[in-house]
């Protein structure tokens, strides 16, 4: 787990290696223990290296024996040593013992291109061919690792790992994107490749980008198949079970310890079970609230839950309480780490994410199991199951009594925290005109068109998965990288995602009850409580806390006076939500989380007038990961 950087300038910058040291290390958290560089006439890469496998020899960038093929690689190979032996036995010859980085350099001279569709596991990285002059940049399927690109006005290409990383070269300025911050208020997210940074995009998930001098492409190299099918409940539950059981073994394979998330819920409970039967001396970490005067969501903390399954593992278990005034000092250094506003309460995530971090470099997370098993039981209930299915009653209102089309029944489960007939009264008018007239319904649109399924839940499923789960995973790499610390995904690895994804419906969920075949799988391994558990949402009491402590934090931080001198939002349509949330007539939460997120981000990179001669936080707060940046 790293970060690497880079910059194909085919001889227009004369001075790209000093830039990409200057890059490499803006992004020095995401690897702590080693940096390397490599320069030639077209290009220079940066890498810095947090230590987790093969700790002695897999210092990077790394080549093939004779210097033509190098490597900057971010992330995990879950499949390297079958990769290796293949290799090996086509007559490659490695110099390392079991670097996953190596298997990237023969696999390019082995297989070109076609290597990306042959891994498993978590993955950046930049290939660059000496000989053919050629870089090849790629992305994991569903974008678990990040990958930054800009381009600049005489053609040099910018990569890393994170954005700051490409404005410290001092070749790409620190600008916002009006319109994806227009995008972010449509759906608390931005995807489809696009950064709130104006000229910065990601390579996006599934994708590979080639650079041959001659002509550059992004190519698609893979995307779902839903090839679903009938199976006897019974045997589904086996077949799952083995392939999770061999997941868990791919990803707890470690040169330094692996710890684990446990939120109480039956993903993360899985996951540790999993992982205790290999290494009893996995610890699992919990994050619980203070729940003082908490109401009505006092329900998200899970406390008993967590407690529940470290007794009954008998695992060792670290818990970590959150004061209802933690976002005071979390807010702003969290944005700092995300780079731009993201969905859910993240800085909870930031600071679970810093506890682990002071004991080990690698802790496994539950996400991507929802996703993958029909776990957001009221998403699919709400869009309905069959093609015949009548819509839902608030678009009867609307549309009356006839069949709703896909995008009619998936659409409102996109427009959140702002829906369309409250974009003129939040906006102001010069924003909006800037913003031009970007529409999630017309995105969601176009991506269910390339849905490789006319079932509505397949379609909903592929929709959350390039969008929301994109950004879920987005917040897991970033929180966790800022501390220095890895995040595996075993539910997301590909033998786990091809199987879901082959499961009939039926097997999934009801509209009713979700992750049945899952629930079924890991039963022998969790107590029954956990098995028959309802979905809940992981995340803080903060409609209370809002309402309680941190009201007066959250009203200076939305003052009116700030809000208008950003000059994006409307002060009397903020003022207005304000006040409904903190009276009780309404709880528009992910509102008001977004637009305190955007004010940190303001004031973290110094855009739309920064800090506005009012900070949130005292200036001498300890310094965060800006104090590495060097920019022009």
């Amino acid at each position: 787990m790293c970060g690497l950087a880079g910059i194909l300038h085919r001889g227009r910058v004369r001075d790209a290696g000093r830039r990409v040291e200057l890059m490499a290390n803006a992004i020095r958290h995401r690897g702590p223990d080693d940096d390397g560089f490599f320069d030639d006439a077209d290009i220079s890469l940066g890498f810095r290296r947090l230590s987790i496998v093969d700790l002695r020899s897999g210092h990077q960038p790394m080549s093939n024996e004779d210097g033509t093929v190098w490597v900057v690689f971010n992330g995990e190979i879950y499949n390297h040593r079958e990769l290796r032996r293949e290799l090996e036995s086509a007559g490659h010859r490695f110099k390392t013992d079991h670097s996953d980085t190596e298997v990237l350099v023969h696999g390019y001279e082995q297989w070109r291109e076609k290597l990306l569709g042959r891994l498993n596991g978590m993955f950046a990285f930049a290939i660059w061919d000496q000989g053919r002059r050629k870089l090849v940049l790629g992305r994991d399927r569903l974008g678990i690792k990040p990958l930054y690109v800009a381009e600049t006005g005489e053609g040099c290409l910018l990569f890393a790992s994170e954005a700051r990383a490409l404005h410290a070269s001092g070749l790409v300025p620190i600008q916002p994107d009006d319109t994806a911050v227009f995008a972010y208020f449509q759906n608390q997210n931005v995807w489809n490749g696009r950064s709130m940074f104006r000229g910065i995009r990601q390579l996006r998930p599934g994708h590979h980008l080639v650079d041959s001098g001659e002509r550059r492409r992004e190519t698609e190299y893979w995307d779902f198949s839903f090839n679903r099918r009938k199976r006897a409940p019974a045997a589904a539950a086996v077949m799952l079970r083995d392939v999770l059981d061999e997941t868990v073994d791919r990803q707890i394979a470690a040169d330094v310890p692996v710890m684990a998330y446990l939120s109480g819920g039956i993903d993360s409970t899985s996951l540790v079970a999993a992982a205790q039967r290999r290494d009893p001396k996995v610890r699992a970490y919990s994050c619980i609230f203070n729940l003082d005067g908490v109401g009505e969501d006092r329900q998200v903390d899970e406390r008993e839950f967590s407690r529940l399954v470290a007794k009954d593992l008998t695992l060792e278990h670290v818990e970590l309480e959150l004061e209802q005034t933690a976002l005071r000092g979390a807010l702003l250094p969290t944005l700092e780490a995300l780079e731009e506003p993201r969905m859910g309460m993240a800085y909870v995530n930031y600071l679970i994410a810093g506890r682990v971090a002071k004991e080990s470099k690698v802790v496994l997370s539950g996400c991507g199991g929802d996703e993958m098993f029909g776990g957001y039981v009221g998403r699919y209930g709400y869009v309905g199951g069959t093609a015949s299915i009548r819509a839902r009653s608030w678009w009867n209102r609307i549309l009356g009594p006839r069949e709703a089309s896909a995008i009619e029944r998936i659409l409102p489960l996109y427009t959140y925290p702002l829906v369309p007939s409250e974009y003129d009264a939040a906006f102001t008018s010069s924003f909006r005109a800037r913003a031009g007239e970007y529409s999630v319904a017309e995105e969601l649109r176009a991506l269910l068109a390339r849905a490789p399924s006319d079932h509505v839940w397949d379609k909903l499923l592929y929709a959350d998965a390039k969008t929301y789960l994109a950004g879920l995973l987005m917040v897991e790499d970033k929180v966790s990288m800022a501390h220095g610390l890895e995040a595996r995904v075993p539910l997301l690895d590909n033998r786990v995602i091809d199987l879901a994804t082959s499961f009939d419906w039926e097997l999934l969920t009801d509209g009713k009850v979700g992750k049945k075949v899952f629930r079924d799988a890991v039963r022998p391994w969790v107590p029954q409580l956990i098995a028959d558990k309802p979905k809940m949402g992981f995340g803080p009491p903060d409609a209370s806390w809002y309402r309680g402590r941190l009201r007066p934090f959250v009203e200076q931080a939305l003052a009116p006076r700030r809000i208008a001198a950003r000059g994006i939002f409307d002060p009397a349509f903020v003022m207005s939500a304000l006040e409904a949330h903190m009276s009780g007539k309404a709880n528009r939460l992910t509102l008001l989380w977004s637009l305190l997120s955007f004010e940190a981000w303001c004031e973290a990179f110094g855009v739309y007038g920064g800090d506005l001669g009012m900070p949130l936080l005292d200036n001498d707060r300890p310094q965060g990961l800006l104090g590495n940046m060097a920019v022009s």
